[in-house]
């Protein structure tokens, strides 16, 4: 093969491609991974604003399906939106407060070097943690009212990224950053719904959402592995150092 009259040998180029194409196989896993985030801090943020009104104006759970049909009706191009969809924003804003994710941030830097003492100490500090009545943090709807969403006055109704400033007294930008910092943001969508189905204590979730990362679990794996207790397997038999 001739190049300006430069001969490339064949090894050499099939090197140099096999170099080009795992760059480009390693970036779509990166572009992949960024993208799964910013889903997931919209997630957290929608779910967040919704609660935030809910408590505010007293709006009851038909709320989220009066939005679901908003929603349908103004960006019918828009998927994820349905009601169910919706709720489980609100759960997922409601089990991962902002300072449940600086746990975690400060739980995977202690176990840098993990033991399965020092698993266990901090799954069972993660559990035992009690958030205090955040501004929305553990907000329970009221399930028996309806209400019809109508144009409020912009001073009360800000957009959400503004609102969730607002809340956590932040500015968005340095909660993005303790959001993508969380192990939260690089698990799939799919697998947090399942551990949000499963009710399963803060510790015991982070756990499993390192696992699931480390592991490349699917949402399936995962469910089962739930289903099969498998934390408890791991620490009655001593092997989570058989996990990094």
């Amino acid at each position: 093969m001739s190049n300006n009259g430069h001969n490339i040998e064949k090894t050499n180029f099939d090197a140099f491609i096999n170099a080009v194409g795992s760059e480009i196989q390693q970036a779509q896993v990166r572009l992949i991974t960024a993208a799964n985030a910013q889903m997931l801090f919209h997630y957290w943020k929608m779910g967040n604003y919704i609660l935030y009104h809910q408590q505010l104006h007293g709006w009851g759970s038909k709320t989220i399906k009066q939005l679901a049909k908003a929603i349908r009706l103004n960006f019918p191009e828009k998927k994820g939106y349905s009601e169910r969809n919706l709720t489980y924003m609100c759960q997922f804003a409601r089990t991962y407060p902002l300072r449940a994710l600086q746990n975690f941030i400060d739980t995977d830097a202690k176990l840098i070097a993990p033991s399965v003492k020092k698993i266990e100490d901090e799954v069972h500090y993660l559990n035992d943690l009690q958030f205090t009545q955040e501004p929305l943090a553990q907000i329970q709807s009221v399930d028996n009212k309806e209400i019809i969403i109508t144009q409020e006055p912009l001073a009360q109704i800000h957009n959400v990224a503004k609102t969730v400033s607002d809340i956590y007294r932040m500015e968005i930008k340095d909660i993005e950053n303790i959001f993508m910092a969380s192990p939260v943001a690089r698990t799939n969508w799919a697998s947090h719904v399942i551990m949000l189905n499963s009710s399963l204590p803060l510790g015991v979730s982070y756990w499993y959402m390192k696992q699931s990362v480390e592991m490349g679990w699917s949402s399936n794996v995962l469910k089962i592995q739930i289903e099969t207790n498998l934390y408890s397997r791991q620490i009655s038999n001593n092997k989570i150092n058989n996990f990094t």
